[in-house]
């Protein structure tokens, strides 16, 4: 139980320090034309309307990840989930570096991701 409180507070530590799913990035973007930190901040809304296992979705712009946190436990079900992101939300992620990464956690386990795709 203790172990369990103890790594909550960690994840919301690690959220907190992210930014909480806000973007901090310093690009720029030509006027009229959406740069990558505009749809990872769309990429989270749309996370969060579409996946219902997904509580918490943030963005780090300093490593070129978007975590999302489910209420699973379960490797399997976090490697579904973050093909099915990936692959749904093409349209927000085209124009992203090979670089850009999904990273799925758990609030069971926050030693490291259950699962890691590639967003672009």
């Amino acid at each position: 139980m203790i172990k369990t409180a103890l790594q909550l507070v960690i994840l919301a530590l690690l959220l907190t320090i992210s930014g909480c799913g806000n973007s901090d990035s310093q690009q720029e973007s030509a006027p009229g034309k959406p740069g990558v930190a505009d749809d990872t901040s769309k990429l989270c809304s749309s996370i969060g309307e579409g996946f219902s296992l997904a509580k918490q979705c943030a963005v780090n712009n300093s490593y070129s990840e978007v975590g999302v946190t489910i209420d699973s436990n379960d490797d399997e079900v976090a490697r579904n989930i973050c093909a099915d992101i990936t692959k749904k939300m093409t349209k927000l992620t085209a124009h992203f570096s090979a670089s850009w990464k999904l990273q799925i956690y758990s609030p069971f386990r926050s030693d490291k991701p259950m699962a890691t795709c590639m967003l672009h």
